[in-house]
Order: structure tokens, then sequence, then C-alpha cells
């Protein structure tokens, strides 16, 4: 089965911070553990304690190329290995979870799959070899990243009988705010993502204006550019 992939990095809410690797891995591993403790009792032995699933690893090993040649990208759009080493730095320095976008399609154009996954980005290795002299192969190591959850505590007025106020506690995820772009995947038209992220197919106007979009074509039909970035209002 032959599947096109797209792999990508954005901040969430950040407007213009989107990048599309130029050479999707030619693997992808995630690794799913436990935190289950092993304790050993007196007069019954070792028993397993299940706790909670630990957060996902993934890693996957890429190709920064010199020039445009195996990339995904546009040649208007290609940006040399520099570029892409210096925004994975720039990761690591901001302490800041970053949103990893995996497209797989299909020939038909079906999406199967689709990732998108807030992460850290843990550590990275680059490789140089001899005789590829200005192409740089990056070894990358994500973990998933749990958003904090918010408690909130409040007052019910009332006394346990020890004489002490009675508190009820919830707890609250980080609200998810909605993405400021989005990446065009094969049949795509305007309406079907106005309508997938925006949650009213009618704004499909509003992404046109926002993104210089003028011919009736590109408003109706699915003749938009697989990979292509589009800002969303």
């Amino acid at each position: 089965m032959n599947t096109s992939y797209t792999f990508s990095f954005s901040y969430d809410n950040v407007p213009n911070s989107v990048i599309v690797l130029p050479v999707p891995p030619e693997s992808f591993n995630t690794n799913v553990t436990s935190k289950n403790e092993t304790v050993d009792i007196v007069n019954l032995g070792e028993i397993n304690i299940i706790k909670d699933i630990a957060l996902r690893d993934f890693s996957f090993k890429i190709l920064l190329p010199k020039d445009n040649t195996l990339t995904i990208i546009k040649e208007s759009e290609f940006k040399e290995p520099v570029f892409y080493l210096d925004k994975f730095r720039e990761y690591k320095l901001n302490k800041k979870p970053v949103r990893f976008f995996i497209t797989r399609l299909l020939p038909s154009g079906k999406e199967i799959f689709k990732g998108n996954l807030l992460v850290s980005f843990e550590d990275y290795s680059v490789e140089e070899n001899a005789g590829e002299e200005g192409d740089f192969w990056v070894e990358i190591n994500l973990k998933e990243y749990r958003e904090i959850r918010n408690v909130i505590t409040k007052n019910t007025g009332k006394r346990n009988d020890k004489g002490n106020v009675v508190v009820n506690q919830e707890i609250q995820r980080t609200v998810k705010e909605r993405a400021d772009s989005y990446i065009v995947k094969e049949g795509d038209t305007l309406w079907k993502i106005a309508k997938l992220e925006l949650n009213d197919g009618n704004r499909y106007t509003e992404i046109a204006k926002l993104n210089n979009i003028t011919n009736v074509n590109e408003l109706l039909y699915p003749v938009l550019e697989p990979g292509r970035i589009l800002k969303l209002p």
C-alpha cells in the first residue's frame, strides 16, 4: 500500500509558525510504556501494581537536503537545512510544547490515521556523511506533552464532623484554542476546510480573502495543492 506522508511542526496559536519537513522519514517509531510497579509482599510473593499509562515517545530520522531534488516542498518555498536546524534549536531553547502533525494519504486521496499531537522536543542529533556534503541527517526524539490541569477549589459553606470547612475540587483541562493555519490535503476545498476548522462551511470566503484566493475554481472545487499552508481567520 503506497502512502504519502507529510510531517510538520508549529506553535499553538502563533501565526505563520508551521514548518513542513522537506522529506518525510522512512520510518516512524512510537514507544508506549507504563508505570507499573512490582512489589514483594511477605507470605504472598511478587505482585504487579498496574498504574496509568506513561507518556508516549516518538522517534524518527529525517534528511535535510541541500537542494530541492527529493523534497515534497514547492521550489518557491524550499529552505536550506540551516533553517530547520535553527528551528529545532529554538524548540529546545523556548521550553514550550509544539504541535506535531502527521498527514497520511492513500493514492486515492483518502486520509488515514491523522496525527495531531502536542509534544516536547526532547533531543536531536545531527549527522553529516562524506560524499553527501551539504545534506544533513537528523534523528529526532519527541515526548507526548500533557497539558496541566487547573484545580478549582470551591467553599461549600459546610463543615464536617471535625469542624473543618468542606470544599469541592473541580479539575479542568486547559482549553485548546483553535489553530491559526491549515495544511491542505488531497481533495480539500475551502468549504470543507471552513467546515472542519471553523465549524461553518460558509466562512470559506474569509479563508479565501485571507490567502488572496480569487479563482472561482479554487473556491469551490478540490484543486487546492496538497501541502499548501493556508492562514485561518
